[in-house]
């Protein structure tokens, strides 16, 4: 099972709190996961080759915004 990951690991791994990660997912903005069987109580988990490509797709984003400025902004700055 080291394959899948549950919704704790997601959350230990950084990406949010439990009600965030759902909240992406509904909004397509993070990987759904597989259901394991029918029932309601059928848990739930990802496939660690979907959040490892999704990181992926984010360093990518990132990479691709060029510099970025993290100097703290003065309170009349233009910016």
């Amino acid at each position: 099972m080291n394959n899948f990951l549950t919704v704790k690991d997601l959350v230990d791994m950084g990406f949010g709190s439990r009600v965030s990660i759902w909240k992406k997912v509904k909004h397509k903005e993070f990987p759904a996961p597989m259901k394991f069987g029918n029932g309601v109580n059928s848990p739930n988990r990802w496939l660690k080759e979907d959040i490892d490509s999704y990181v992926s797709q984010i360093r990518m984003i990132a990479m691709s915004k060029g510099d970025v400025s993290y100097e703290p902004r003065s309170k009349y700055s233009s910016k």
